[in-house]
């Protein structure tokens, strides 16, 4: 037995590093989505919605390296809507289920309060989103029923069109011109209709 006793060792502090993720994406295939807070959510909390294969190491991750955005923790669960049908008497079936993400964040964010006023959407060009969301609503409309689709030979010609083929007719009576001067009339008149 020793006579040397051993005094208690002092705990010394231990500062932990946060340690982030070395895997580099350059193209990401993901889509990470800020959605607002609702009505009395604290400024800290900021809630994703991201893929199902995410995890909150990736969160955090994308964050820090993307936005230079300091998180403390972060909390996730994934909702799961409820059962659907495709007809009224289709088959059961359960949408594709969504994960959320909220993150406890250093700093607070706050939204920025909706834009009212038209004055200040013509900044944005808002007439024109309007006009292609206008667009794009009338030709989802048009693919959902297919048998209302109309063929293409019973379209109007845009103006565009039409303009591009006579200035085609033109040219090729034009070329059709040179040549009859150099080789004769044997050569037919090429037709393009639209």
């Amino acid at each position: 037995m020793s006579s040397i006793k051993t005094l208690p060792r002092i705990a010394e502090p231990v500062q932990r590093w946060k340690r982030f993720g070395e895997k580099q994406l350059f193209l990401p295939n993901h889509v990470v989505a800020l959605l607002r807070p609702k009505p009395k959510q604290s400024p800290h909390l900021a809630t994703f919605a991201v893929p199902l294969q995410f995890n909150k190491l990736d969160l955090r991750d994308y964050l820090h390296h993307a936005y230079g955005v300091e998180t403390t923790a972060i909390r996730s669960f994934i909702n799961q809507p409820k059962p659907e049908r495709k007809n009224k008497n289709g088959p059961w079936y359960r949408p594709r289920a969504q994960k959320m993400m909220i993150a406890e964040l250093v700093k607070p964010f706050v939204w920025p309060d909706p834009v009212k006023e038209e004055e200040d959407l013509k900044q944005w060009d808002h007439e024109m989103f309007q006009k292609l969301q206008k667009d794009r609503r009338a030709q989802e409309k048009k693919q959902k029923n297919p048998k209302k689709v109309p063929l293409r030979t019973k379209l109007a010609v845009p103006d565009d069109v039409r303009s591009v083929s006579e200035q085609a007719r033109e040219l090729l009576r034009k070329a059709k011109g040179l040549e009859d001067g150099e080789e004769g009339e044997g050569k037919k008149e090429t037709k393009l209709d639209m």
